[in-house]
Order: structure tokens, then sequence, then C-alpha cells
């Protein structure tokens, strides 16, 4: 596995296949680049196909210090110079999503599309959005992670799946998740509930795709329909038999539902 150097003593592992435009797909809260093993059969014969291992995830390297969506968006930056990338389409799952938002709010190029999928620009309510879990509920959440590691990423990695064929594939995606140092997985966790991107949505003047399991109940899909509606050039998809994971429980709609995005047809 390759890797790219983000900071002294800091490397990133990625993944690089295929030719063509280029699609930097980046994972949700304690996955890796695994999580997009599906996409890369499906897409890299016809895209440049980059998968990451986020600092502290996979076979990055996991440095005690910050977790932070500053440091996770500097490291994207550096690794798409790296590549020499161009006229990007970056795709987030979950937290990925919420740091790709995070991106292009903060840096930009050469990001050119984004596509967030089972994610949006906040993860609990606020006093004027009851869209996720109570606003007050942050620190029993990270207290869960602190104190019931493993058995939250259980819980949350189990729950999603709407759909109940596919044992095999949530055990999996349970066990890439159980990979993630504690450490990592707290600080990662307090800077996705820190984080509020409403602000700078109407700012955003790419487009964006929000893909969204209709029936997720990891993130609230009201915050995907709010990402879509404050965001220009934004527009909504629902996958209808799918939970967090659309990716995964309808994964030939969605590369298809990607793939127009990007190319248009």
């Amino acid at each position: 596995m390759p890797y790219v150097d983000v900071a002294p003593g800091v490397r990133m592992a990625y993944e690089d296949r295929g030719t063509g435009h280029p699609i930097v797909f980046v994972h949700g809260w304690g996955g890796s680049a695994d999580v997009w093993d599906c996409q890369v059969l499906d897409l890299a014969d016809r895209f440049r196909v980059i998968t990451v291992d986020l600092r502290g995830h996979g076979a990055s390297d996991k440095p005690w210090g910050d977790y932070g969506y500053a440091t996770f968006c500097a490291d994207l930056a550096t690794l798409m110079r790296e590549l020499s990338l161009e006229d990007v389409t970056l795709v987030g799952w979950s937290m990925g999503g919420h740091i790709g938002l995070k991106f292009v709010q903060t840096i930009g190029a050469p990001v050119a599309r984004l596509a967030l999928t089972g994610s949006g620009p906040r993860f609990l309510q606020a006093a004027d959005a009851p869209y996720g879990g109570p606003e007050d509920s942050a620190q029993a959440l990270c207290d869960a992670v602190r104190f019931s590691r493993v058995e939250t990423i259980q819980g949350l990695y189990g729950q999603n799946f709407h759909r109940t064929d596919l044992a095999p594939t949530r055990d999996w995606l349970i066990r890439i998740g159980l990979q993630v140092p504690a450490f990592v997985g707290l600080k990662s966790f307090e800077a996705l509930l820190a984080e509020d991107l409403r602000p700078g949505l109407a700012d955003i003047t790419i487009p964006v795709a929000v893909f969204c399991g209709r029936h997720d109940e990891i993130w609230d899909p009201r915050w995907s329909e709010a990402a879509a509606k404050d965001i220009p050039r934004a527009a909504l998809t629902y996958f209808e038999n799918s939970g967090h994971v659309p990716f995964l429980e309808e994964r030939t709609a969605w590369s298809a539902a990607l793939t127009e995005f990007i190319t248009g047809s």
C-alpha cells in the first residue's frame, strides 16, 4: 500500500487504481478505505479511484494528537497535491461526507464536485432543527465511545443496515470499525459532534450530490434534506431499500447514481 507524508512523521495510506476522472473516497467514523471495496470494483474500469485511510485509521499512522476536521482536511489536501489531482470528485460517507463539506468550505480546489452519502451538515439536533439525537446527548455518546467502545461500535455499525439479508457484510463492517484505536475513535467522534457546517452551505458553488438511505438510523435523513435545500447546486437522491450504507445495500444503483452525477449521463 502506498503512503503520502501528510505531516512530519505521519503517513497516510491510500490506494490508487484505474485511470480517468479522479474520485477520492473518504470513509466514515471508525472506518477505512476497505469500506469502498465494491466501488473500486464497479468504477475503476472508467475512473481513477483513490481510496484513503484517514489519519488514525486503517494502515495510516496513528499518532497521539489532534483528530479534528481541519487536520483531516489538510491531510486530504496534501494527498491531492502530491498526486497532482485536478477536477476531483470527493465522495464521503457519514463522517467522511461531513469532512467533505468542511473541505469545500475551507479549502475548495481541486475538488470540483462533492457527493455525500449518509451525511449532512450536522449530526445532533440544534435549537432550530429537531433532527438526529438530542443535542444534550453529546456527552453520553462520547462516554459510550470512551467506556464501552466495542459495544458502541458493534451497536452503531450494526444499525447501518436496513436490509436483513446482509449479515456477513454487516459483520465485516463491524470488524473494520473495531480496528480503530480507542483514542482515535473518541477524538474523531468529539470532532464530529462539534462541527455544525450549516452556516457555509449557501456559499458552496460546486455541484453536490446528496445520497441518502430512506431508512437511515444513524444520520437523520432530514439533515440530508437540509443540505440539499441549502446548497445552491445540490440534488437529493433517496435509496428506498437502504439504511446508512446505500453504497452496500443498493450498490448497483448507488454506483450508477454516482456515475451519472460525474458524467451527466
